[in-house]
């Protein structure tokens, strides 16, 4: 696999400069560890709805290591439900769910309510303790989903970072703020890396996990950036992420693969301004571009 080609890696660099946040970028190609794209990939990031994917991994772990049953159901409270994307608010108390189903929803259209769930099943520490396994040290869940604010409200104009400052998680404490946990791209490539590998992973837990994130609704901005990608069956490249927005903040990682290989990307932006939740959003834009770039580098174009 040739280098990156310094015009693409100029490309990235613009990209970066024109927008007027913070961008991180980071892919690696997953047959050959030497090639990689990045920029200001060990800056920590807000995951936004990223870390999902931690807490399904960790729900997929327990289920294949005896701890936890995919049908088991799970009875949804009122105080369970919290603002955000997803169904479940809107659907009636005392639904009971299967954990398989609640990692569906939490993964494939982002549903919070449901991330939350089992979050409460699971525990921060546990989802914390498999990063850690997998020498992810930057990369932490800290706490549940937007409960903060559901309870408290969002932030006043005067107070607003956009998205600037990541939550800061002690001794795994639930803060809230789940939303904000914190992470960079480079773990965030690491993370998918060690689920495509099946390294220090249950194989069935990454399996089910990769069938689920293929399933994503989301707006995806690195699809975005593949060829032919408003039509999903003539896309040359399949795709296996997950995708995460909160105020100033665009996110999607996942994996990629074509015709001449797979990688693992991460594209994160914070401090923005634009908070329109649509496809015309600066930060979505950004990284689109980027995932552009990204395709052609990991496929040695």
């Amino acid at each position: 696999m040739p280098e990156l080609h310094a015009a693409e890696r100029l490309e990235l660099e613009a990209i970066a400069r024109r927008f007027e946040g913070a961008l991180a970028i980071c892919a690696s190609r997953l047959d050959e560890p030497a090639s990689v794209v990045e920029v200001a990939a060990d800056e920590v990031f807000p995951a936004a709805s990223l870390i999902k994917v931690a807490v399904a991994l960790e729900v997929f772990c327990q289920i294949e290591e005896g701890f936890l049953a995919r049908a088991e159901r799970v009875a949804l409270k009122g105080d369970d439900k919290v603002i955000g994307s997803g169904v479940l608010t809107e659907l009636a108390d005392g639904l009971t769910p299967t954990l398989g189903d609640l990692v569906y929803l939490a993964l494939a259209i982002s549903d919070n309510t449901a991330a939350n769930v089992l979050i409460e099943r699971v525990g921060v520490f546990s989802v914390n303790r498999r990063l850690a396994k997998l020498g992810l040290e930057k990369t932490r869940l800290s706490g549940k989903i937007l409960t903060h604010e559901t309870k408290h409200g969002a932030p006043s104009p005067e107070a607003e970072d956009y998205g600037a400052a990541p939550s800061t998680p002690k001794d795994d404490r639930d803060d809230g703020r789940g939303e904000r946990s914190p992470t960079t791209a480079r773990e965030l490539v690491r993370l998918f890396t060690a689920i495509h590998k099946r390294e220090d992973l249950p194989p069935a837990a990454c399996e089910a996990l990769l069938d689920v994130l293929q399933k994503t609704q989301t707006a995806s901005a690195i699809r975005r950036g593949l060829p032919e990608a408003r039509f999903r069956d003539r896309t040359p490249a399949r795709l296996c992420n997950k995708t995460g927005s909160i105020r100033g903040v665009v996110n999607d990682a996942g994996i990629v693969a074509t015709d001449r290989g797979a990688y693992a990307v991460a594209l994160l932006s914070k401090g923005s301004k634009d908070l329109r939740p649509t496809q015309d959003n600066v930060g979505r834009i950004a990284l689109a571009e980027a995932s552009r770039v990204v395709y052609r580098a990991m496929r040695g174009e």
